[in-house]
């Protein structure tokens, strides 16, 4: 986007105001840099320690490797990497990682800027009783006595007291403080907490007695909040499935303990969960087996005494082919019996539990009903996502309605399922009851003998095909158990990344940029309410007018800077007495009236009047120089000695006369008027008739009337006497002048007298190259005359 013409004079601006202070830069930036320097030592550090954990993804009806091995539909289900990133975070895996370490007491010790976490290093250890209430929210400051001493003290408005068995705040306690001294090793009791304090070996007592130490007691539910804060878990990519596990944690070896218990237990924890319907399938088959195992041995002893008894060793063809055919519908029976049983436990547990309760899950390998079976995995899917929305403590989300409506619609489909199942298994079995029933009014024709020996066979072939294929569904759930793997993997293990805080490059950048744009606000600040006029552009661009004259500074006598020709104070008092040929006098060729003021006093007023008035006569010109600050009266004192004359005072005042005060004032071609003694009403005499006569027999005697007058915001005769001169002179000096000032001065003489206002720039400075370039110039015209 280009830049307008104005913009670019605006940082033209800003740029010349800040160059005037350039000096101010090269501090500041060595004040901020060492600032930073000095707080990238001694802030307290943040590690960030970093793991990576790959997801292996299982959409349901896509193969598995290990799909062939028997009872591997008992892991069917999903595992989405969206899922996972949910889960991970979950509250309940925090705490089982909490369960495994040892960060209910934090140890610290006091530093400059921080308090440094110990961790393992701290040089002593307190052990809790978690069977009592412990004080939470407070610090126990501990000061080492001796190697048998210390001392414990506490203080603090609002503390709670947390219950380590029941895992919550159990009250709050207000106004706690406490000191005294007690004995390492020796337990320490109250209402409010119990533990011990054991002083570590090999500690050097000198070295722990100089320093400020203090622990904490935190509950689980307070390190869970922390931890989820400091926890980030991230894709590691766009495309893949590996997930960054990020911690910040202002101890190294304590954030690496916890990612390591933290990348173990999520892979520990995804498999009792995947081997939980394994667990519990084995569990209901032993309780089955139990019980087929009595009755088996009872069969068997049976069989046995009868052969015993009569003898018997076979039965007959017929008797033998009836036996077959009964043995086969037996064990069919029994297996669509247990299918039913199956069914109807499932159907009884789905009505009354609204989670699906896990008992249910034992019979998902059995229901041999593809469809029911996805609708049953799709249901725990849901509720799984519930829960860990549930546990997250999101029971207001949106996404948790949605579920609750999916779930209950899905409910319904799979309630109807099981019904239409239920009956379709009741009479399948009815049929196979017909059947045996069949068979057995057969067997009943049978000669008694052999009848019984096949009741007998019967009974013990019929218990024992149950409990071996019990046997083989108990192997096949141990199997799947065997070989399933879990859905994460450690891909990187926990390592320290990088150093989170502080930052040290960032802070060096931060400080080099507060180093610049600091002073540049300041200055700019200084500058907007103390801002003083710095050269010749600056006035122009502040106060879009140009300056009739730029008087440059003359550090030795000021009456003195005509003594050489080529001086260039006096250079520049020509140019602004060449410059006033060029200004509209309104075809005035004598009697012109300059006055000259300023806003304030000190801005070379005075100077400026002399030095002018001087400049004018020397050019020929009959010219005089009227002291017209009868309050102070600077022209008399430096530039004219009044040897007992009157002055201008005493001549209004009709004390004197014009030809008394007149009299010997001339010097070096220029007439100069003192100003006379105080006068009790020096604005009266100002303002009067008397006053403008006078001017006026001036304006007829000389060429030009140059009028020194008071600073225009010391006094109102300024005002008065410019509205009687030809042209006013503001003189405004550079580096002195407050711009604001000056404005207000301006305004005020531009409204009042308009066009014949003008402005004298004094106590220009010339810059080095400018200053060789001139005396360079008057040397050679010198030479050459």
């Amino acid at each position: 986007m280009a830049l307008y013409d104005g913009q670019i004079d605006d940082f033209n601006v800003i740029f010349r105001k800040l160059a005037k202070y350039w000096k101010v830069f090269p501090i500041s930036i060595l004040f901020f840099v060492s600032l930073g320097v000095i707080y990238n030592k001694l802030a307290e550090p943040i590690y960030e320690i970093g793991a990576k954990v790959v997801v292996h993804e299982r959409q349901r009806n896509i193969a598995d490797p290990t799909s062939f091995l028997p009872g591997s539909e008992l892991f069917s289900g999903r595992n989405t990497f969206h899922n996972s990133l949910l889960t991970l975070q979950a509250r309940p895996l925090l705490e089982k990682v909490l369960n495994k370490l040892n960060f209910s007491v934090m140890y610290y010790e006091e530093k400059l800027l921080y308090n440094e976490n110990l961790y393992t290093s701290s040089p002593f250890e307190v052990i809790i009783d978690k069977n009592h209430l412990q004080m939470t929210n407070v610090v126990f400051n501990v000061e080492v006595l001796s190697a048998s001493e210390f001392v414990l003290s506490a203080k603090n408005e609002e503390c709670m007291l947390y219950d380590f068995q029941k895992e919550r705040n159990d009250r709050e306690v207000a106004n706690f403080e406490m000191s005294q001294k007690f004995n390492f090793g020796k337990t320490i009791e109250s209402e409010y907490f119990k533990f011990t304090v054991l002083l570590k070996e090999g500690v050097a007592l000198e070295e722990v007695s100089a320093n400020d130490y203090f622990f904490d007691v935190k509950g689980k539910t307070q390190l869970v909040g922390e931890l989820k804060e400091q926890l980030t878990i991230e894709p590691a990519n766009v495309d893949g499935t590996v997930v960054n596990v990020l911690l910040k944690s202002n101890n190294a070896r304590m954030g690496i303990d916890f990612l390591e218990q933290y990348v173990v237990t999520i892979i520990e924890d995804n498999l009792d969960r995947k081997n939980y319907i394994a667990h519990t399938t084995i569990d209901f088959i032993d309780n089955q087996l139990s019980q087929v195992f009595d009755s088996l041995n009872l069969a068997e002893k049976s069989l046995q005494e009868f052969r015993t008894q009569k003898q018997v060793i076979d039965v007959g063809m017929k008797a033998s082919q009836i036996y077959d055919n009964l043995n086969a519908l037996m064990a069919e029976k029994e297996e669509k019996e247990s299918h039913l049983q199956y069914l109807e436990f499932l159907n009884s547990n789905f009505n009354k539990d609204d989670d699906f309760t896990d008992y249910s899950l034992t019979i998902l390998s059995d229901l041999n009903n593809q469809v029911l079976n996805d609708l049953l995995n799709e249901y725990v899917d849901l509720v799984g996502r519930k829960r860990h929305l549930i546990e997250n403590r999101q029971d207001k989300s949106p996404q948790l309605r949605e579920l609750n409506f999916q779930t209950n619609n899905l409910k319904k489909t799979i309630l109807v399922n099981l019904q239409y199942a239920v009956e379709a298994a009741r009479i399948e079995l009815q049929r196979t009851n017909g059947k045996v029933a069949s068979l057995n009014s057969e067997l009943n024709r049978l000669p008694e003998t052999q009848r019984n020996l096949v009741t007998y066979e019967r009974n013990f072939n019929l218990n024992d095909a149950t409990y071996t294929y019990l046997m083989e569904k108990r192997s096949e759930a141990q199997i799947a158990k065997a070989s399933n793997l879990p859905d994460y993997e450690v891909f990187d293990f926990p390592a320290i990344e990088d150093q989170a805080s502080p930052n040290t490059t960032r802070n060096l950048v931060l400080a080099v940029f507060l180093a610049l744009i600091l002073p540049t606000f300041l200055i700019l600040i200084y500058e907007a309410y103390f801002e003083k006029t710095s050269d010749v552009d600056d006035f122009k661009s502040t106060f879009n007018m140009f300056s009739l004259g730029q008087i440059y500074h003359h550090s030795g006598d000021a009456m003195k800077i005509f003594g050489e020709d080529q001086g260039i104070t006096a250079e520049s008092f020509r140019k602004l007495r060449t410059n006033l040929g060029f200004h509209g006098w309104s075809d005035k060729k004598r009697g012109k009236i300059i006055m000259l003021t300023s806003t304030l006093p000190g801005e070379g007023k005075t100077f400026c009047s002399y030095n002018l008035a001087f400049s004018i006569a020397k050019s020929g010109k009959k010219t005089i120089l009227l002291d017209f600050d009868l309050r102070k009266g600077d022209l008399t004192e430096k530039y004219y000695t009044r040897n007992g004359h009157a002055g201008i005072s005493e001549l209004l005042s009709g004390q004197a006369e014009y030809g008394d005060i007149k009299k010997d004032t001339a010097k070096n071609g220029l007439t100069i008027l003192p100003s006379g003694p105080l006068p009790p009403n020096p604005s009266e005499l100002i303002d009067s008739e008397e006053n403008r006569v006078f001017l006026k027999r001036l304006k007829e005697e000389y060429d030009y009337i140059i009028v020194d007058t008071a600073p225009v915001t010391v006094t109102s005769e300024s005002i008065f006497l410019a509205g009687l001169a030809d042209l006013v002179m503001i003189v405004l000096r550079v580096n002195y002048t407050l711009k604001k000032d000056f404005r207000r001065t301006l305004d005020e003489m531009e409204g009042k007298f308009g066009q014949k206002v003008s402005v004298i720039l004094n106590g220009m400075k010339m810059s080095r190259s400018s200053y060789y370039q001139y005396a360079s110039y008057y040397s050679r015209s010198k030479d050459k005359k």
